[in-house]
């Protein structure tokens, strides 16, 4: 699933920016040092792809899923310029091989480690749909995600049956805790697309607590599961 070389629509704008800023805002950048050193994966130099701005770099892609590489990482720079200066960030272009080079030095792991630490339930009181009658409103679902066409992902989640031939990508499947009344996905646990979504819910439910209220279809039927949580 290689990106094509797409660019801004109209370049970046303010809101792009800003967007970046808000990131760093919601997710701190002493955080992601904290977990990056936690890890023993603080960047030893300033003047490669520094693995602080790789993290918001992975974080913008979400929100830019059309546009090149190079344009995401050029926006996230200019978007972080003003916390971290020039001196917090690199001196250079950076190709996509090295971007792609530098995520494969991180990894997954200190994404993860901020997902679990930093998205949890946040609407707050008299926000349409967060509450009822004092109990935060979560409801349990799973759904499905294509995955790159790569070697690794094929091994790891495997491809969907299809009624012709072999289906054209991997197949991720996850189920998570959305907070009803934001839509925010907390506690999301990922997996195989054969592995069953009551399987994958188990380790989910585990967050449940007495704040909440807790819904979901009747995919989650099971007197051995609610008792679970």
């Amino acid at each position: 699933m290689a990106r094509t070389k797409a660019q801004l629509s109209t370049g970046a704008r303010l809101a792009d920016y800003l967007t970046v800023g808000y990131l760093a805002m919601r997710c701190p950048i002493g955080k992601i040092r904290e977990t990056l050193a936690q890890q023993g994966l603080e960047s030893q130099r300033r003047r490669g792809l520094p693995h602080d701005v790789l993290i918001y770099f992975v974080l913008a892609m979400v929100l830019y899923a059309n546009v090149a590489y190079e344009e995401v990482l050029r926006l996230v720079i200019e978007g972080l310029r003003p916390l971290l200066g020039d001196e917090g960030l690199m001196q250079s272009t950076v190709s996509k091989g090295a971007i792609s080079q530098a995520r494969g030095r991180v990894g997954a792991g200190p994404l993860k480690v901020l997902y679990q630490e930093q998205v949890q339930p946040h609407g707050p009181q008299g926000m349409p749909g967060v509450f009822y009658r004092g109990l935060r409103i979560m409801a349990i679902d799973g759904s499905t995600l294509d995955m790159p066409d790569e070697a690794a992902n094929a091994e790891c989640y495997g491809y969907p049956p299809a009624s012709r031939g072999a289906s054209a990508f991997p197949k991720l499947r996850f189920v998570a805790m959305a907070e009803c009344g934001t839509h925010t996905l907390c506690y999301a646990e990922p997996g195989p697309y054969e592995q069953g979504e009551r399987e994958l819910a188990l380790s989910v439910i585990a967050h449940a607590d007495s704040s909440m209220l807790v819904t979901a279809d009747r995919g989650f039927y099971s007197y051995a599961f609610w008792k679970h949580s």
